[in-house]
This record gives C-alpha cells, structure tokens and sequence, in this order.
C-alpha cells in the first residue's frame, strides 16, 4: 500500500486554500470519484478509519456516537447508522475546509452543545466570494434532510463539468458556473484561527450519547408545545 507522503488534508489545508479554483475542483473531483465508486460497490468496499483495528460497531455500546462532529450528519449524532448520504454531508464540510483554510467550527469545543446547533440547521460562514454555484452544490450536500442530498455519482457528475467542459457545446447555465470559477480570487484565511483546545479533529467516542442528546431535543419541542398552547 502507497502512504502520502504529504501528510493529512487538515496539515495542509493552509496551503491548499491558496490554490486555484481548478485546482481544488480536481481534487475535490477525485475524492467523490472515489466516494461514488465505494456507493456503488457497497457490498464489497467499506470505508475505513485507519486508526482502527476493529469495526466500530464491535466496541461502541447502543447510544454511543463515534466520529468527529462537524463531519458527522445530524442524523448520525441521532443516532442513526451511515449511509451514502451521511458521507455526502461530510464531503460538504470538505468542500467548505478548501474555501476556509480551516476545520469547521475550529474556534468552539466539539461538544453537545455543538452537536445541537448543528442538528438545528447551524452549518460554517459562507467564505466571501466563493462561487454562488459552488455554495449551491455545498448547501445542497448538507442539508439536514439526507432524502434531500445529492447522491455522489450527481454530485461527480456536477464537478466534472465544471472542469471538463467543451466551452463551445455547453449550456448558458453551465457557461456561467465556469465564469463564477474563472473570476473568483484565490482564497486566503481570513478567518480567526484561535483553535478551541477541545476542537478534536481525529475520531474519538463523543463523551455524551445520542440518547442524551434525543432526550435534550424531545424536551425542547416539548416546552416550544406548552408556550405554544399558553399563547393560545
């Protein structure tokens, strides 16, 4: 097996941030390529967390949650198992880190606090000009609503046109996605860059459950009930 030899995406991301727009469309290209073909061979291909030896699902109690939150779809910190869907909400996070330069949410504790907000629709700051289409597709990939995500063949099928487009036969539209590209400036980190001392970016077991965080949401809509009869 081939290791890079360049590090992880979070070790370069200061970096990869500097890069042209066609640059980082390849290479977000090639990591759906790959996710598309791991859909599509479900059966015999498994997404893996190298820093395991086991699967998860071996030592993980019933209401555990493992992963990293800002990556993990609202449905998985419910405690609902993965699906292709889940990893398109993750590859909207990748998508944001290539415009930011940074982790999502890397100035707050990856907590249940965060855990809430982002299952109540709270996603990272849109990255001043970015392209509109771009954010069109980001926005569409982590929707909370998973049967709403695109699937990673269309979302495959997006990017490479935006790269390998015959300008001469393509349409209005995709004309003007490709202009979006052409004119927007190189990103650079204008974000503020205090990381929070517990924004843990490797996989761990989240310290709380998913029951628990059911439980906080459940009493939440409850008492949104009561108010609601007592306006009544």
């Amino acid at each position: 097996m081939d290791y890079t030899n360049k590090g992880n995406l979070r070790e370069n991301l200061t970096s990869i941030v500097k890069n042209n727009w066609k640059q980082k469309l390849y290479m977000l290209f090639e990591i759906i390529s790959g996710l598309s073909k791991i859909h599509e061979n479900k059966d015999k291909t498994y997404i893996s967390d190298l820093g395991l030896c086991q699967p998860v699902k071996s030592f993980l109690k019933k209401y555990d949650i493992y992963g990293v939150i800002p990556f993990m779809a609202p449905e998985i910190l419910r405690g609902k198992s993965y699906t292709p869907a889940s990893d398109i909400y993750s590859f909207s996070m990748i998508m944001w880190e290539l415009t930011s330069g940074v982790p999502p949410f890397e100035n707050r504790a990856y907590d249940i606090q965060l855990s809430l907000s982002i299952y109540k629709g709270e996603r990272p700051e849109i990255i001043e000009n970015t392209p509109q289409c771009y954010v069109d597709l980001m926005k569409k990939c982590w929707n909370k609503d998973s049967s709403k995500r695109p699937s990673s063949g269309k979302v495959a099928n997006i990017i490479g046109k935006w790269i390998f487009h015959p300008y001469e036969v393509v349409s209005k539209k995709l004309k003007s996605n490709v202009m979006e590209f052409i004119n927007a400036s190189i990103g650079s980190n204008n974000l503020a860059t205090k990381f929070h001392p517990k924004a843990y970016y490797a996989s761990r077991l989240l310290d709380f459950t998913s029951k628990k965080l059911n439980e906080i949401l459940e009493n939440e809509n409850l008492n949104d009930c009561i108010i609601n009869v007592l306006n009544d």
